[in-house]
């Protein structure tokens, strides 16, 4: 069975809450994209209705990217309302770089929790939602496939850490619909996995 993260989750946030006081000098998303989820925010929604215009992949994709913007701002209100309380977490990479783990769940040392999670892209397929971003510094790579609910809330986070992700859609024909745009792909080789939708 895959991990899944502790039920106590709520508890934990608030701990981290109180032990980090570290202040984020540089936002994750840009203006556009900031912009966009502060207005998605304001609109009022009845459950399933969608404002004029809206996808659901723009709904989920925008859902994500407040995500990021709570976790990098450590606003743990936030990241605890925009997941569900039994979120199921699959992790592929080495175990040092359980990063988001120890975000959500305030273990670790301080180096991890001060990981920030910059997405480059991010993309949305119906209920999934893919992200991918890096550190230089750290010499990191990493993938995020979040999988939103029904009731508009993150129920799974799928994490891939210097791995290569090909994403398909299973259907009347295998199709690519997604895959990892690294940088430094042309001259630093990482494995490589398939997830199919």
């Amino acid at each position: 069975a895959p991990p899944c993260l502790p039920s106590n989750l709520p508890r934990r946030l608030g701990l981290l809450a109180q032990q980090d006081t570290k202040t984020i000098q540089s936002r994750a998303l840009g203006s556009k994209e900031l912009a966009a989820s502060a207005k998605l925010e304001e609109e009022p929604r009845v459950l399933g209705a969608t404002a004029a215009g809206e996808s659901e992949e723009q709904r989920n994709k925008f859902l994500v990217l407040r995500l990021y913007e709570a976790l990098n701002g450590r606003d743990h209100a936030g990241v605890q309302a925009l997941l569900a309380a039994d979120l199921e977490w699959w992790f592929h990479g080495p175990p040092k770089h359980q990063h988001m783990m120890r975000v959500l769940t305030g273990g670790g040392s301080n180096s991890s929790s001060s990981f920030r999670f910059a997405p480059r892209s991010v993309d949305a397929f119906g209920s999934t939602v893919i992200a991918e971003g890096g550190d230089q510094e750290r010499g990191v790579y990493w993938v995020h496939a979040w999988t939103v609910g029904a009731d508009g809330v993150i129920t799974q986070l799928r994490e891939y850490f210097n791995t290569d992700l090909t994403v398909t859609r299973l259907a009347a024909a295998t199709k690519c619909i997604w895959q990892s745009r690294r940088p430094d792909r042309a001259t630093n080789s990482l494995p490589g996995l398939v997830l199919a939708l």
